[in-house]
């Protein structure tokens, strides 16, 4: 399948760090993947709608039909017969000024020729992208932005005021490379967004934390996801899980309020924590954990091999360092 993934805007190389690690989870083999102006355009086998269903940084994934100038695209709509389904296009300019329904109308003129224009539910949704080549695409997955913002931690049962938002809790689940059904471990879960997120997208979320009031608090929010028995308590050195028993590793861990790590220091408590993990997975398997700064980076990197880090300001003062280690 040819497909085209438009991606959001909030991070230069994040979105597509957790589009190509979802492919990947889903053992999609992608042929070619080019990148330009949010859209990664991809040539892939194997499952890309299930694996796109994954996405928490995108908005559109579009299978691609036909690329070329205006003309190109024109005859394809004319050649083809929607034997009287509906349909709608819409279109978007990749950074230059568009009149969409200078290209719209005429291209749904041809498509209406063999179908009816129907706005609210088509049966075939057509996305127009014109940039320097014209792509046009059908809509196969639309991601639910609104759904992502209406589980932020300050609507959930247990919340506290530091928390992923939930795109960048999806994103984060998405860069553990767990494949469907698998499981994937918290050892740090809090308030559990990140167990959440891993549960939406059809995971085996575990949560650990050695704080009683947090494992309390998550059980709450995961209850309505059916996930609350998979919580306990235990200290992220010393996991009480079989070796091989978890496919990957998505986490979020305290960074450094002596509330939130029993006075113990980060350093300690990182350099323990990963030689537990290191210990636990197996070869080649993915964890994935937001990191407060380069020292702890390069602590985090002593036990296992770092492949990639993606550095988000939150504010002057915080930023989320998304990593991503493979157990050797």
């Amino acid at each position: 399948m040819r497909a085209f993934i438009e991606l959001s805007g909030e991070h230069p190389t994040l979105p597509r760090a957790e589009a190509l690690a979802a492919l990947a989870s889903e053992r999609v083999e992608v042929r070619t993947a080019s990148f330009d102006n949010q859209v990664l355009r991809i040539d892939a086998v194997g499952p890309v709608e299930r694996a796109v269903h994954r996405l928490g940084l995108a908005h559109l994934v579009s299978e691609e039909l036909v690329s070329g100038d205006f003309d190109a695209i024109r005859a394809f709509a004319q050649e083809s017969d929607l034997h009287g389904r509906t349909f709608r296009v819409r279109s978007r300019g990749l950074g230059i000024d568009l009149d969409p329904l200078a290209l719209e109308g005429p291209l749904g003129a041809d498509f209406g020729r063999t179908g009816e224009v129907d706005l609210d539910q088509p049966a075939v949704d057509y996305r127009l992208l014109v940039g320097e080549e014209f792509f046009l695409g059908r809509v196969i997955h639309r991601v639910d932005r609104a759904r992502l913002e209406a589980t932020k931690v300050a609507h959930r049962s247990f919340s506290l005021p530091i928390s992923l938002h939930p795109k960048f809790a999806r994103a984060l689940v998405n860069l553990a490379q767990v494949p469907m059904a698998g499981t994937v471990l918290d050892p740090f879960c809090g308030t559990g967004g990140v167990l959440l997120e891993a549960a939406a997208i059809g995971l085996r979320p575990i949560g650990l934390d050695r704080d009683r009031r947090m494992v309390v608090g998550c059980r709450s929010s995961l209850r309505e996801a059916r996930a609350e028995d998979r919580l306990g308590m235990a200290d992220a050195g010393q996991l009480p899980l079989r070796a091989g028993s978890v496919h990957g590793i998505a986490t979020d861990p305290p960074y450094g309020r002596a509330a939130s790590t029993r006075g113990e220091s980060i350093k300690s408590l990182y350099r323990r924590a990963f030689r537990a993990v290191r210990d636990l997975m197996p070869s080649g398997a993915h964890v994935a954990i937001v990191l407060p700064n380069e020292a702890m980076i390069d602590l985090s990197s002593e036990p296992l091999e770092l492949i990639e880090t993606h550095a988000l300001r939150v504010h002057r003062s915080l930023v989320r360092h998304f990593c991503v280690f493979v157990s050797s």
